[in-house]
């Protein structure tokens, strides 16, 4: 990437005794080669290679320090002794010493250890490689070395991992396994799209693999067969195997089974076969007990929803039962109001009968809410006796509950009191001194449960099973097996006693309370001091008096219009006219190697070559355009559809997905030009949109803001209009944990510092959350006139009189202090991926209020939200710079239309995990045509007709995200050996930069 002259000076500044050393180490003639292998070594922890391509701009900087001039540089025309000779004295001056077979064993063993807390691909494992030499002080290794230490410390780990398990496992179970594998050979059949039947009633290994298909109450005794079969074999591993392992290293075996056939995994090795069916086993349990956990809520859900419906439509069907019935009222008012003394028979009923009176009387009472629910609840309790009852009590039987406090104790004591009597024959508990939590229930629960000093059964288990929905929820009652529903202590760091000082130093927090507070405090104090001093003469900001302080924030001018950008989208459609989106993929993998991140899930590799990178593109298209396999299969003669399928199956999942989404997006902040694009930006926008799918699966939902059924897509946006994150969400999910998810887990070189959201992305929790883990979290707040900023501390409550009106009250920082600790419990799991943002977000909310870390987070946000606005009504260019990111994804939205355009933009699968690949294809394409056109746009910029030109707004509006020039329609045939006209003279001077699986090609 072009670099400015802050980032040469910051990397590749010369200090005097720098000079000194590279003067007397070497002579003139290899003074440049000698200071940019010694500058290399330390920014990346090794020397440079013949694949490195050194910038030019740095040479030049370099050669200015050391004041020569030389008209070329090649480390190639530096002969091998002398080389040596330079790492040499590198070595000695920066203190490292040579690595020698012991340290290579101690390495291997190092990242045997390092294999148990996460899947890295081979280039991870480098970085890790040279970060571990470089903490030893060692000099690194040659990089096949490197890549040969890796690959044996791969080998070993498995080995220990699986011996581990095999050393686990009983003959007994090994047997069971055996079983399993000869019932289920003869039903070899792969799922997929045509092959799903679900139907069958009998459980097969393929039936095992399949999703639920649809929120219906005849499937839960479907799931529950299924979990029921499946334990048989979990019930068999130790709970204690996996402790040490992390989640995602279980998921790679997993997902082996799961692109195998039982005939695939009888042909493993008995050590590979037995202890991947270990991991499939562990993790499928745990999947279709988190599954039958969300069946249960969202069909609890839907039968609320039901009889709301249902009681909405009585009260519509009644509303126009008296006639006229307001001009009734209007002369009943008059008629009272001009006779206060007259008897009512006389002087009301000539003119309102009482038959008429009697019916307005009964139609306003269905106005009130106690009566409305009343009826809701009644309606619930209906549906509940002649359908739900028989379908969700059987669940109860079929999980485990626990709690980890009294009142979940409690009310797991009425979860097994229901269990006890379900096969009462009456209808009533007679005693209802033995019925527990009933005096827990709501008052509007209450009123329908008792009769006559009884219980009734069916309204009292109704009642208590839609409670425990909510206390799923927030995890104070949780289920043994499950991994989203799993003990909330699990949820955070195992080792936070013995290790909660280094915690404390990677979330860069201090160790003391007090210090956060008073660091928190000041922020706050300078935040209101400044918007205090500053308010009076803010044109557009004011605060009124009225409804207690109101927020009035003027909009903005309109930004000009940028003056030459429809000049140059004319000049990029006249040279690259049509160019297809396959080819901008194409362009890609032939640039940046992007297969190379396609690792088969099976054992071994068979398929290899151009073969397999042409029937990967294509898959990629296929699924991220949602045309589907069976077309881009037709118009490549090479690819049927059963190879496609094949290679899908067993290469495409969503890790390696992004894998190649990472490598993308680290290109082009690479090959960004400040010049055209600004300085490398350290903020994302996010919002979500809806996409319509099937509905048959627990993904999708009836979303009440879009009056539509799909589910939502979840994007995280540069301000350049690079997707950096994307991810799948129901629609009822919180967007702020979806907010979390994409600063923690997009991967990218970006470091992404802020977000820029819209009302749905902000919560107290998110605020709390963001600043715990130094992230800005910037919000555009719908109903911004209503919030209150709060002040320090009661002393400071005069010291802002411009902000009298809008002041509420003090922050509770002795709260703070004393959940501190475990505030940054919390932080450490979410940074470390214990737990899942929206889990950890569920966990907080209103229902769950006493908790005294959520009044915490609360007490944070108030202090975190203040800052915010102080700075957000101080500066109107931070106003312009939120609505301006947030447009970007407004703009996003419409592209994706344009590239996701199959089967009318439909998701068409009921598989979440099909569905999420779908949109993991869906960005790899997204950041594919930002990078071919960002390479478009510099290159047009590059000649001398355009230098100077573009305006500030300009260079404000331009945008790789245009597709006028792109084709998305039609047959897509795919070839390999031709290229896009962009940057022709350097790809053919520069081959060695362009990966070729199994030759090179010459430039078109």
């Amino acid at each position: 990437m072009p670099m400015n002259c802050d980032q040469l000076k910051e990397l590749y500044i010369l200090e005097p005794e720098d000079l000194n050393f590279i003067k007397e180490n070497s002579t003139d003639k290899n003074q440049v080669a000698f200071t940019i292998m010694l500058k290399f070594y330390q920014h990346e922890k090794r020397y440079p290679t013949s694949n490195d391509i050194i910038d030019n701009n740095k040479i030049l900087y370099i050669k200015h320090q050391l004041s020569i001039g030389l008209d070329a540089f090649s480390l190639n025309q530096i002969p091998e002794r002398t080389l040596s000779r330079f790492k040499s004295k590198i070595r000695n001056y920066l203190g490292y010493r040579s690595a020698t077979l012991n340290d290579a064993k101690t390495l291997i063993n190092w990242l045997v250890e390092q294999s148990k807390d996460a899947v890295y691909n081979t280039s991870q494992y480098r970085e890790l490689a040279y970060q571990f030499l470089d903490d030893k002080k060692l000099e690194p290794f040659t990089p096949d070395r490197i890549d040969r230490y890796i690959a044996s410390a791969v080998s070993t780990f498995e080995k220990q991992f699986f011996a581990n398990i095999i050393n686990e496992l009983s003959p007994d179970t090994l047997k069971l396994y055996d079983e399993f594998l000869l019932k289920n050979v003869n039903n070899d059949n792969h799922i997929t799209e045509d092959n799903n039947d679900q139907n069958t009633t009998t459980i097969d290994f393929r039936k095992l693999k399949t999703h639920i298909s649809g929120i219906k109450l005849k499937n839960v005794e479907i799931e529950i067969d299924r979990l029921n079969y499946i334990r048989r074999y979990s019930n068999k591993i130790n709970d204690k195997l996996f402790n040490d392992i992390s989640r995602k290293v279980i998921l790679k075996y997993y997902q082996r089974i799961m692109a195998a056939s039982p005939s695939n995994i009888l042909e493993f090795v008995p050590v590979s076969r037995y202890s991947t069916l270990t991991c499939f086993f562990y993790i499928r349990s745990q999947i279709l007990s988190d599954e039958l956990a969300d069946l249960f809520t969202r069909l609890m859900r839907n039968l609320r929803l039901t009889a709301e419906k249902s009681v909405d439509n009585t009260i519509l069907n009644e509303i126009h039962k008296v006639n006229g019935k307001f001009d009734i009222l209007c002369t009943l008012a008059d008629t009272a109001l001009n006779n206060p003394t007259e008897i009512i028979e006389k002087a009301i009923y000539p003119k309102v009968s009482k038959e008429t009176l009697k019916d307005i009387i009964d139609e306003m009472k269905h106005g009130g809410n106690k009566w409305y629910q009343n009826q809701v609840n009644i309606k619930m309790r209906s549906l509940y006796s002649h359908a739900h009852r028989k379908c969700l009590l059987p669940i109860l039987d079929t999980f485990i509950f626990k709690s980890n406090l009294n009142e979940g104790k409690e009310f797991i004591e009425a979860l097994n009191f229901i269990k006890l009597n379900k096969s009462l024959e009456t209808d009533y508990y007679h005693n209802t001194n033995k019925v527990p939590y009933y005096k827990n229930l709501s008052q509007s629960w209450q009123n329908i449960i008792k009769q006559n000093n009884k219980i009734r059964r069916s309204a009292y288990e109704l009642a208590i099973l839609e409670l425990l929905t909510e206390k799923l929820k927030y995890k104070l009652v949780w289920i043994e097996g499950t991994y989203r529903y799993r003990n909330p202590d699990e949820d955070l760091p195992k080792d936070w006693d013995t290790n909660r000082e280094q915690y404390y130093q990677k979330l860069n927090l201090p160790l003391e309370a007090d210090e956060f507070i008073k660091q928190l405090e000041t922020k706050v104090h300078t935040g209101l001091s400044s918007l205090n001093n500053t308010i009076p003469n803010n044109d557009k900001v004011k605060i009124l008096d009225k409804n207690n302080g109101h927020i009035k924030i003027s909009p903005s001018e309109a930004q000009p219009e940028p003056t030459y950008l429809e000049e140059l989208q004319r000049e990029i459609i006249s040279r690259w006219s049509t160019i297809n989106l396959i080819d901008m993929l194409k362009e890609s993998e032939l640039r940046l190697n992007l297969t190379k991140r396609f690792h088969s899930v099976a054992e071994r590799e068979i398929l290899g070559g151009k073969i397999l990178q042409k029937r990967l593109l294509l898959c990629l298209f296929g699924i991220g355009s949602n045309t589907g396999l069976k077309r881009i299969s037709a118009a490549n003669l090479g690819a049927k559809y059963s190879d496609l399928n094949y290679v899908k199956r067993r290469f495409i999942n969503e890790d390696n997905v992004k894998a190649a989404i990472i490598d993308v997006v680290n290109d082009i902040i690479e090959i960004r030009d400040p010049e055209i694009w600004g300085e490398a930006t350290t903020g994302c926008a996010c919002d979500s949109t809806l996409v319509s799918s099937w509905d048959q699966n627990l993904m999708s939902s009836w979303h009440p803001r879009y009056r539509g059924n799909g589910i939502m897509i979840y994007w995280h946006v540069d301000q350049k209009s690079a997707v950096i994150h994307s991810q799948v969400k129901t629609c009822l999910s919180s967007e702020v944990g979806a907010m979390l998810t994409g600063v923690l887990k997009h991967d990218t070189k970006m470091n992404m510092n802020k977000t820029y959201v819209d009302t749905h992305g902000q919560s107290t929790i998110g605020y709390a959350f963001s600043y715990g883990l130094s992230v800005d979290l910037l919000a555009r707040i719908k109903g911004i006139h209503k919030l209150k900023l709060y002040y320090p501390s009661t002393r400071n409550k005069d010291t802002y009189p411009n902000l009298k009106l809008i002041l509420k009250s003090a922050t509770n920082t002795s709260l703070i202090k004393e959940n501190y600790d475990e505030y940054v419990k919390h932080l450490a799991a979410l940074k470390f991926g214990t737990v899942e943002p929206d889990v950890m977000i569920k966990k907080f909310s209103r229902e769950n209020y006493k908790n005294p870390l959520y009044k915490t987070l609360i007490e944070i946000c108030n202090a975190t939200r203040t800052i915010f606005l102080c700075k957000y009504l101080e500066s109107e260019d931070l106003r312009k710079e939120i609505h301006e990111s947030l447009n970007v994804v407004e703009r996003l939205n419409g592209i994706m239309g344009f590239i996701f355009y199959g089967k009318l933009g439909e998701v068409s699968s009921n598989k979440s995990h099909e569905q999420s690949l779908s949109v993991a294809c869906l960005h790899l394409l997204q950041v594919c045509m930002v990078y071919i056109n960002t390479l478009i746009v510099q290159e047009v910029l590059s000649e001398p007709k355009w230098k100077n030109k573009l305006t500030i707004e300009d260079k404000r509006a331009i945008t790789p995200l245009i597709c006028s020039h792109i084709n998305p329609y039609g047959l897509f045939p795919l070839d390999l050996d031709t290229r896009l006209l962009i940057e022709a003279l350097s790809i053919i001077n520069n081959k060695e930069s362009i990966h070729y699986d199994t030759e090179e090609t010459d430039a078109s």
